[in-house]
């Protein structure tokens, strides 16, 4: 009797470990891709399978980014001309612009909840938020050179950003628009902030500034890729490879998505938060750039972007 009962219990645990691994890779990842000749929104599955073009058009489609709760990808394109914000569903039908009046507006993020955007503006060189419908802009704060990056944090409450020559990420406070700069006095060179689900992670990029040196710096190709904890307590060197960009965490923060830039082409690679194993390669075509990870399961029992359907209906009216 005993004997089957431990059968049993074996039985159950591996076939709840099988489903947890199973778990842990779903989902889709939304990325960039250069292959068709113009920047194209791709999806794949998070071992690199299955690759799709969402967009198929002649202009320019970049930096998507899912909804909260994964039914809507809102991205960049030139289609009209002028490099503004479109919103399509999931399955690449559906697409408008989030604006009446057309404006550059780049590096998109949703705040939690799915009710407010952030995005940057090239053409003032500045940080804005506004309701997701399109209405309501406000700016939020000063970026340089129009590469500002914003990530919005989990809880809602900040805004991680890039900014200034010297390349700091600063976090400002949405509501006090009180900022402070991350890792203050490290001398690294920052940027590409990225918050854990938890958020208490943020990954990013940078290089330690060359001790001695003074003037410009040229850091694109020394890049690489670091995790710190909210609180600054502990920074941690992910991976020893240069050239490197744009980091996203999976759904369940246990990965990192990033991108790498070999033979002349940018791909995306995925590695464990841990650093064990080595970082898995999921692009081979083109450049693939600006990843980002959405799966079902890790969201809350009681999701809180419900009004989403409706931010979807109050632009279908506009």
């Amino acid at each position: 009797m005993k004997r089957r009962y431990l059968t049993l219990f074996c039985f159950l645990t591996l076939t709840l470990l099988s489903h947890h691994v199973h778990a842990r890779s779903a989902g889709k990842i939304v990325f960039t891709s250069s292959r068709d000749g113009d920047r194209e929104i791709y999806v794949m599955n998070p071992d690199g399978s299955k690759q799709r073009n969402l967009t198929r058009h002649p202009a320019d489609d970049f930096d998507p980014i899912w909804s909260p709760n994964g039914k809507y990808i809102l991205f960049v394109s030139n289609r009209d001309k002028v490099p503004d914000l479109y919103l399509m569903r999931a399955d690449g039908t559906g697409v408008r612009p989030v604006f009446k009046k057309l404006t550059p507006r780049e590096q998109p993020t949703w705040s939690p909840d799915g009710t407010l955007l952030a995005y940057a503006r090239p053409d003032k060189n500045t940080i804005e938020t506004a309701i997701s419908t399109g209405r309501g802009a406000k700016q939020l704060a000063r970026i340089s050179f129009g590469r500002g990056y914003p990530a919005w944090s989990p809880d809602g409450m900040e805004i991680a950003y890039g900014w200034g020559q010297s390349m700091d990420i600063y976090l400002i406070n949405v509501y006090t628009e009180a900022a402070m700069v991350l890792l203050k006095g490290r001398k690294m060179v920052m940027k590409h902030p990225a918050w854990s689900p938890g958020g208490d992670k943020i990954a990013f990029v940078a290089l330690k500034w060359p001790q001695g040196h003074v003037g410009p710096l040229r850091v694109d190709d020394k890049m690489t890729l670091y995790v710190t904890t909210r609180d600054e307590a502990r920074v941690t060197h992910l991976v020893k490879e240069r050239i490197v960009n744009h980091p996203t965490w999976s759904p369940h923060g246990d990965e990192i998505l990033y991108e790498r830039k070999e033979g002349g082409r940018t791909q995306l690679y995925k590695v464990a938060v841990t650093g064990r194993g080595k970082p898995i390669r999921l692009t081979t075509k083109g450049n693939n750039t600006d990843a980002d990870w959405f799966d079902a399961a890790a969201l809350p029992v009681a999701p809180k972007a419900a009004q989403l359907t409706t931010v979807w209906g109050e632009m279908k009216r506009q």
